[in-house]
């Protein structure tokens, strides 16, 4: 039977009157713009107003996916996997084998290196003190990983990497 831990992280839900003072002004904002592009003139109009309910469709999408992300960290058979769901879609966005990874330190303990490739980022808030940086490496190029583990997860990873390094000496 495969050893599974999953753990999902969710964004902080902001208190109802915030979100809608947020909506009420982008209202305001999208009619103000609607009524000053109709001061352009008959020709223009019609063509900016149209831009702009796009835009503003497009953007509120994008708005709508990230407020309702959310993370999930699956450990399957010394596999990591992050995933982002919006809804009941899935996106599988990194999966590192635990021989892969070289280190997970706590954020504060991580030192800069110009080396790193690319640095993944599987968090939502800015407490800096909870998040674990992870780095692995993949076709010879090093590559970081941010996220939020609990106690048990981290755990696992650590008594993960320390096992591959006593087996490889």
């Amino acid at each position: 039977m495969p050893n599974v831990i999953k753990e999902v992280v969710e964004r902080e839900q902001k208190p109802f009157w915030q979100v809608l003072l947020m909506i009420l002004s982008g209202v305001v904002f999208i009619n103000m713009l609607i009524t000053l592009s109709n001061k352009l003139g008959v020709k223009y109009a019609g063509i900016a107003s149209v831009v702009i309910l796009t835009a503003s469709a497009v953007v509120c999408g994008l708005i709508i996916v990230k407020v309702l992300a959310v993370y999930t960290y699956k450990f399957i058979d010394d596999k990591l996997i992050f995933e982002k769901s919006v809804g009941s879609r899935s996106h599988v966005m990194l999966a590192i084998d635990l021989d892969e990874i070289k280190s997970v330190k706590q954020y504060d303990e991580v030192e800069q290196n110009r080396n790193v490739q690319y640095t993944y980022k599987f968090i939502f808030d800015k407490e800096m003190d909870e998040f674990y940086v992870g780095e692995f490496e993949r076709n010879n190029k090093l590559y970081r990983f941010i996220f939020k583990p609990s106690e048990r997860l981290t755990r696992i990873i650590d008594n993960g990497i320390n096992k591959e390094k006593i087996n490889n000496i």
